[in-house]
């Protein structure tokens, strides 16, 4: 079984963990446009109040801790461009570089950010 999360944060990040204690041998990739996959929303007020100083504070897994925790291939600073579900494919875009590349799937999980207008 191989599931693509398009999205991290916290919707992706959780289906991650929680896809990897249902499944030890699912291959499993999280994919997200930001530089942070996991961070504490809840503490941004405290922040912009000063109340903690280092930003770095608020961040909660960096990819390569969550790699190692619950493993899954997280790929930060990329983007899902394009979506195929009748191939079960999806076109992912290396935000540094610009460069394309395919990935196939059994599962994909759409977990993006949403803002308000």
């Amino acid at each position: 079984m191989k599931v693509i999360i398009v999205g991290g944060v916290a919707g992706g990040a959780t289906t991650a963990a929680r896809l990897r204690r249902l499944d030890e041998k699912a291959k499993i990739i999280m994919i997200d446009k930001g530089n942070h996959i996991s961070f504490a929303n809840c503490g941004l007020p405290y922040y912009i109040g000063d109340v903690i100083k280092d930003k770095k504070d608020l961040l909660l897994q960096t990819p390569e801790s969550f790699n190692e925790r619950f493993n899954v291939d997280v790929r930060v600073r990329e983007k899902v461009e394009k979506i195929i579900p009748d191939e079960k494919k999806v076109i992912i875009k290396k935000l540094d570089t610009d460069e394309e590349y395919e990935e196939d799937y059994d599962k994909l999980v759409l977990s993006t950010r949403s803002r308000t207008n």
